[in-house]
């Protein structure tokens, strides 16, 4: 598919459907919104069900799940994701679900919301819940089930090493990938992933530099860890210690109200992440001259955009202020549309 496919056709309907985008300035519309049938109409320009809120907001959430592959389909054709590295990446959308899948399990909570997307062809039988052993037999994602002991959060880093792994291999795996900027967008999500996730790690677990190691993603020749690794000395309290280093321009230089006092925002750490991230795809999209860029570049902006309007819903429907929202959506993509 993708070796007769015209690169200047992928790259104009990438940039024209980007165009058309709800990030930049047309999330400022949605961050005005104050009900989510509102936002409805706006993002998918058609009357919204009647439904609670609530409800409403969850049902706007399964259609932004799929809304990226759906576009990448829309651009390339059904026959997109039988290419390896499109097949891997669209795993993404699987292993997201898998992790709301499995917590749901052994918390004793319903089946979550989504699942109908992947009746068939996924790595897991959502008939078989909430027996996890069941529910992962045969398939690939059988691993899960055959330690002794289920951790969940173990099990959550495995996936996403496992995720980054595969699309690495795939983005090595040729010579006309390799010429591509797609390997280097790979290992930089990779990076950005493990800087966020060890300082999650360091809070919420008290876990230090040697655990961690063991726990962030890796990928052979690649170095993804130091950073991240070397962050985790650095006081959560004290602007002054992550001066200098190599991803400092993404640690929000927030201060307390008329206080002077600086906290690290995890939260924030995470959206400035991928904002970084998302400028880099826009770039490279623009940058790209063979057929394969511009798809995987529009893909996974268009994931983060589809992550961004759910925020924007959550924030709508827990009455959020709006300059919060915009606030939050700004710093996402830098005012990128």
């Amino acid at each position: 598919m993708t070796s007769s496919f015209d690169p200047a056709y992928a790259y104009a309907r990438a940039c024209g459907a980007l165009a058309r985008s709800f990030l930049g300035e047309r999330a400022q519309s949605l961050a005005r919104c104050g009900r989510v049938a509102e936002a409805w109409r706006i993002i998918f320009r058609e009357e919204p069900p009647s439904l609670p809120e609530g409800l409403l907001a969850n049902e706007a959430e399964k259609r932004l799940g799929s809304s990226a592959r759906d576009a990448a389909r829309a651009i390339a054709g059904a026959r997109i994701f039988e290419a390896p590295l499109f097949k891997a990446l669209d795993r993404r959308r699987e292993i997201a679900y898998l992790k709301r899948l499995l917590a749901a399990a052994v918390s004793d909570q319903g089946i979550p919301s989504g699942g109908e997307s992947f009746a068939e062809g996924c790595g897991f039988s959502i008939e078989a819940f909430p027996d996890i052993e069941r529910m992962l037999r045969g398939g690939r994602y059988a691993w899960i089930a055959e330690g002794a002991v289920f951790d969940l959060r173990s099990v959550k880093i495995g996936l996403d090493k496992r995720y980054f792994r595969e699309l690495a291999e795939i983005a090595r795996s040729s010579r006309r990938l390799r010429a591509s900027s797609i390997a280097s967008l790979v290992l930089l999500e990779a990076e950005l992933a493990n800087v966020v996730w060890a300082q999650r790690l360091k809070r919420y677990y008290s876990i230090g530099e040697e655990r961690a190691a063991e726990l962030l993603i890796d990928i052979p020749g690649a170095d993804l860890a130091s950073s991240a690794l070397r962050a985790l000395s650095f006081r959560h309290d004290a602007r002054s210690d992550w001066k200098g280093w190599k991803w400092e321009r993404l640690v929000p230089d927030t201060r307390a109200e008329g206080s002077g006092s600086w906290r690290l925002d995890l939260r924030a750490l995470e959206v400035s992440a991928s904002g970084f991230l998302y400028r880099k795809l826009v770039r490279a999209l623009h940058m790209g001259g063979d057929a394969l860029t511009p798809l995987y570049c529009f893909m996974r902006i268009k994931e983060i955009e589809s992550a961004a309007l759910r925020g924007i819903l959550e924030g709508i429907k827990l009455e959020a202020p709006e300059e919060e929202i915009a606030a939050y959506v700004e710093q996402l993509t830098g005012g990128a549309a």
